[in-house]
């Protein structure tokens, strides 16, 4: 029996999640879920939503919204209206979560909060995205990834900078996709829980939580270390601003400071530019780091030393020396030179690539996770599948993005809606 036969649905095959989801992280999250079984059906308003139409080529299907709602379901509703509100609350009963990305206090005004949807449905699992979360100062501002990534110390960590010298927000949207992909998960913890327990719950996912915990080190306090790096640090970063100085020279403050004990890792563990493109060394141990010496023909001795000290100066210069060395090495030679010299000494190494090309390589083939559709509208496509794959159960793309309003019957009609109410709400411009 081949793998196919004995393959099971999904592992969320028969949860069905409400959606009212826009621009990333909520859509995110919806995708997720669909390829792993869920039927997601996203409330959209009755001129559909916004971001259809960002960087659109044909109107109302714009690639990036395409990919970011791929899988789900679209029903129309003027959740403005109380009668729109009326047909949430009637609905609702036959699902199992809720995945929202309003800011705080939206939903409540709406009559779409936890508290409004968990009294018509006590088992139902609430899952609220917002940018800085619940409470707090910040709990109501507006907020996108930009403005999160930012306030959360991932953009000044990225380094990046504009000719203008300030800083750069990061591309693709991290906290965006992370928060996403942390809602899926908890929603499916908290379905497990609720096969014990019987009860539902609320779970409260945030831009500022998500980006703040993929930093660790960086955001963790610890007095013993933080006075030798942290702090003196943070004092110079403090007194260049207040001086006036520009952005940009002291973010190379703060660089310089976090590079103090990086040593020679740090040689080895970045980008190099060469003849024809760039290369990315990730050696993070000794063995490694000696693979990398090999293969790049490096003759230098003192880099695992025990004598050592990457927080002498002496040995700073040393290393600094070294690291032009490589650099201008590496650029006498291609990309493809180099990738076969440091993988036969088995350092890690890969080549810096553009996320344009990567539908075509031979890798991302071989592993299948481009995955072919057949749009409506728009025609052919191949879409990034799901994010993981089960041995057991069937992970897969569940169709194209819908359009507006497609399955708004069909949803309201399995939501106990007569034919004729349906008829009379379409009339009134209640739902499309």
């Amino acid at each position: 029996m081949s793998e196919s036969e004995t393959t099971q649905p999904g592992p969320l095959t028969g949860v069905r999640v409400l959606a009212f989801t826009q621009i990333v992280a909520g859509p995110f999250a919806g995708v997720v879920l669909s390829d792993f079984g869920a039927e997601v059906v996203k409330v959209e308003p009755i001129s559909g939503e916004y971001y259809r139409n960002v960087a659109a080529v044909i109107p109302d299907h714009g690639k990036r919204w395409q990919s970011l709602n791929r899988g789900q379901k679209s029903i129309s509703v003027d959740i403005q209206d109380p009668k729109g509100v009326g047909v949430i609350h009637k609905i609702i009963k036959g699902f199992d979560a809720v995945v929202i990305n309003f800011r705080p206090g939206v939903a409540e005004r709406l009559g779409i909060g936890y508290e409004d949807l968990s009294k018509i449905n006590p088992r139902l699992i609430y899952c609220s995205i917002t940018g800085f979360g619940p409470t707090g100062p910040w709990a109501n501002e507006a907020a996108t990834d930009y403005v999160a990534t930012a306030f959360s110390g991932l953009v000044a960590g990225d380094g990046k900078t504009d000719d203008n010298g300030v800083p750069v927000g990061m591309v693709p949207s991290v906290a965006d996709y992370l928060t996403g992909l942390a809602s899926a998960g908890a929603i499916s913890a908290a379905l497990f829980s609720r096969d014990k327990t019987g009860l539902g719950q609320k779970i409260d996912a945030s831009l500022l939580n998500s980006s703040l915990s993929i930093q660790d080190s960086f955001v963790m306090r610890e007095p013993a270390s933080d006075s030798v790096y942290r702090d003196p640090m943070m004092q110079r970063v403090k007194e260049s601003f207040a001086k006036g100085i520009p952005y940009k020279e002291v973010l190379a403050e703060r660089v310089k400071y976090r590079q103090q004990s990086a040593g020679l890792p740090r040689l080895y563990y970045g980008a190099y530019q060469t003849m024809d493109g760039a290369i990315m060394l990730g050696c993070l141990t000794p063995k490694t780091r000696d693979a990398a010496r090999l293969g790049l023909q490096m003759t230098h001795e003192l880099t695992d030393d025990e004598s050592f000290d990457p927080d002498d100066p002496k040995y700073q210069t040393q290393v600094e020396v070294w690291k032009s060395e490589i650099t201008d090495r590496v650029k006498q030679q291609s990309t493809e030179y180099w990738l076969a010299e440091l993988r036969a000494v088995g350092c890690p190494v890969a080549p810096v690539q553009f996320p344009e090309e990567l539908a075509d390589h031979e890798q991302v083939k071989a592993m299948g996770v481009m995955v072919p559709l057949e749009h409506p509208v728009t025609g052919p496509q191949e879409v990034v599948g799901p994010i993981v794959q089960f041995s057991s159960t069937e992970a897969r793309v569940q169709g194209p993005s819908p359009l507006i309003g497609e399955h708004t019957n069909e949803v309201l009609l399995n939501g106990g809606f007569a034919e004729d109410e349906i008829s009379e709400l379409s009339t009134g411009g209640v739902i499309r």
